[in-house]
């Protein structure tokens, strides 16, 4: 006698012979990606804002960072699955739902979509779009027009600008949120002898709306005015990427110094590429262009978003060994990678101390930064030479934070061997807008009136916006629409 052979359908009697509702389909998927489309901004991108959306998309969206889609998948296609059957199920099934599906589906949809836009600050964008305000044509010095006197001997610049690095992740005795620090390196070169830093445990590095993403805060630290897409989106195209700033870079090759970048990713998405070659003629050696200087990449070298920071570190050192040789003081600026949102980057250089990744990654960049500065301080240009170490914003990844039940959040910021050693006062509140001023005080420069776009010299008696307004005001103020910005800054809508 043959044996039977059952085979059991895993959905059951439910789904045999039954057609599939196209309708109740398509808008489960609908509701079920805004669902988690919100859930994950509100956890994990706290700090998002449409703004920034706005500004990507039209500055290298074909350079979009694929890494974030694979590790958004790998929490979310599971839910949508799950989600997906549960609320097809629901529309088929119950009774009540079924009979009134259109009503349903319509209040899912606009509730879940008013939330995503809720969560993306799509309203409040709306809200300053029809507002204006006068803080930056009252308070905005042009650079261009102010008089900076440097000394005969001119200092070197290593500008070290960090992925989402802040000083949270001290220890709570160094005024951060953890028991133990996962930057230890960093938090030695804070209390260095021939280091200054304007933080204390009660003030700090703000971050400022304009500011909050790379692309703006480098802009930021660079030319002191934050990146504002209100009421134009032009005027940060290839050519003419805030034509009407005068940056860091564009002071110092004024003066003779040679300006270099080394990205650890690729500088074509959010505009990079353009603002350093429109200011300041940067040599840009990024992902796409290390061929160009003579650099290859093995296995080992790459990261998530581009070549890891462990190369980052070693294309610095060869790039200052050759800058060196030159008789033009130098502008090395470098931005780091590793530590970007989600869970960082660890390689085989790496730390493995930590439990968390994203801890890893954290204390290996710690490590190599502190290791690339003993090597410059190693050399004979050491002492003609300034180092900045800053985060460049506060880590997307707001559940890492969040779990120390940590508010007062600043970003990590110091300067090694200044020129300037006086401050008229150690506890600033500022933001990245101030240390553009700051910077070129730091190499010996001598502002006429301390003030560089709209950014103060920090070692110096002028107090900084934040100071001046308070950090919520001069928030709030900078979200409003600019029209002085729009002429003055991006040379637009004359």
């Amino acid at each position: 006698m043959a044996k039977k052979c059952i085979i059991i359908n895993v959905h059951g009697d439910y789904m045999k012979g039954k057609k599939i509702n196209k309708k109740y389909l398509i808008f489960s998927l609908i509701i079920v990606v805004l669902m988690i489309a919100t859930f994950y901004i509100k956890k994990f991108l706290g700090d998002s804002n449409f703004e920034s959306t706005l500004f990507y998309s039209i500055c290298g969206p074909a350079e979009f960072d694929m890494s974030i889609i694979l590790d958004v998948s790998k929490i979310c296609v599971p839910l949508l699955i799950v989600l997906t059957t549960a609320i097809y199920f629901a529309f088929d099934k119950v009774k009540f739902i079924k009979k009134y599906d259109w009503l349903v589906m319509i209040v899912l949809v606009l509730t879940f979509s008013n939330a995503l836009l809720w969560n993306i600050d799509v309203f409040d964008y709306l809200k300053y779009e029809m507002q204006t305000s006068n803080i930056i044509s009252d308070n905005y010095v042009d650079p261009k027009e102010t008089n900076v006197i440097f000394p005969d001997k001119k200092r070197n610049l290593i500008l070290i600008i960090v992925e989402s690095l802040e000083n949270s992740f001290l220890t709570k005795e160094d005024g951060g949120a953890w028991d133990y620090s996962i930057i230890p390196e960093l938090s030695t070169l804070l209390k260095d002898d021939d280091t200054i830093t304007f933080n204390s445990k009660n003030t700090g590095m703000q971050m400022l709306h304009g500011t909050s993403y790379t692309s703006s805060a480098i802009v930021a630290n660079n030319a002191g005015i934050p990146i504002k897409v209100q009421g134009t989106t032009s005027g940060y195209g290839s050519s003419n990427f805030m034509n009407g700033s005068y940056t860091l870079g564009d002071l110092l090759y004024k003066n003779g110094y040679t300006n270099e970048v080394v990205s650890g990713a690729t500088t074509d998405f959010g505009g990079l590429k353009s603002f350093y070659k429109n200011h300041g003629n940067f040599k840009v050696i990024d992902l796409n262009s290390l061929k160009e200087y003579g650099y290859t990449l093995n296995k080992d070298d790459y990261g998530k978003w581009g070549f890891n920071d462990n190369y980052l570190f070693k294309v610095a050192r060869d790039r200052l060994d050759k800058l060196s040789q030159d008789d033009k003081p130098f502008d090395l600026q470098l931005i780091t990678i590793d530590t970007h949102f989600f869970n960082g980057f660890v390689g085989k250089y790496s730390e493995t101390k930590f439990d968390k990744q994203y801890e890893n990654a954290y204390a290996t960049t710690s490590r190599l930064i502190y290791e690339f500065i003993d090597y410059v301080k190693s050399k004979p240009y050491y002492k003609d030479t300034t180092i900045v170490v800053v985060g460049d914003h506060l880590t997307m990844q707001t559940s890492f934070i969040n779990d120390k039940m940590f508010k007062d959040r600043t970003i990590y910021n110091c300067i090694v061997n200044s020129y300037n050693k006086e401050l008229s006062n150690k506890d600033r509140i500022y933001s990245a807008l101030d240390n553009y001023p700051t910077i070129v005080s730091a190499i010996g420069g001598q502002i006429e009136g301390n003030r560089l776009g709209l950014g103060v010299n920090l070692f110096s008696s002028e107090k900084t916006l934040l100071e001046r307004y308070g950090i919520s005001e001069a928030d709030e103020q900078l979200k409003k629409k600019s029209n002085y910005y729009n002429k003055k800054i991006l040379k637009v809508g004359k």
